[in-house]
């Protein structure tokens, strides 16, 4: 039993989560006691436990930084460590960590394009002015 995942039902009814595994993804997925194994589970994702202390935090080191967007051998070989840690939390992060500088990686790449669009736009229009 999961005593503070609730899982909702709807129309404002929850019922207790009575089993709970993690995905690979950065997210765990809940069962209730009812549900069968052709149910479809509740999905949501997970965090490693805060950690709150007077102590001024400091920032990641550079080696822990490069595992964290290193080359897919390197991430993998890293998630896989951190899943042997036992704390689902920890994995969660470092996957969602990942996700969020790919998609960033993306959108940059995307404004980088955009921009360039923008300049031939710009020199197309001086053009037909003179």
């Amino acid at each position: 039993m999961y005593p503070d995942l609730k899982i909702p039902l709807g129309e404002g009814a929850y019922a207790e989560a009575y089993w709970v595994t993690p995905a690979h993804d950065g997210y765990i997925q809940a069962y209730g006691q009812e549900q069968g194994p052709l149910d479809p589970p509740y999905s949501l994702p997970i965090y490693a436990r805060a950690v709150y202390s007077s102590e001024p935090i400091e920032p990641l080191p550079a080696w822990f930084h490069q595992l964290l967007v290193g080359t897919p051998a390197i991430h993998a070989n890293f998630t896989k460590v951190a899943h042997q840690l036992d704390d689902w939390g920890v994995a969660a992060d470092i996957a969602h960590y990942r996700k969020l500088d790919d998609d960033l990686s993306c959108i940059n790449a995307e404004l980088e394009w955009l921009e360039a669009e923008v300049g031939a736009i710009r020199i197309a229009k001086t053009i037909c002015k003179g």
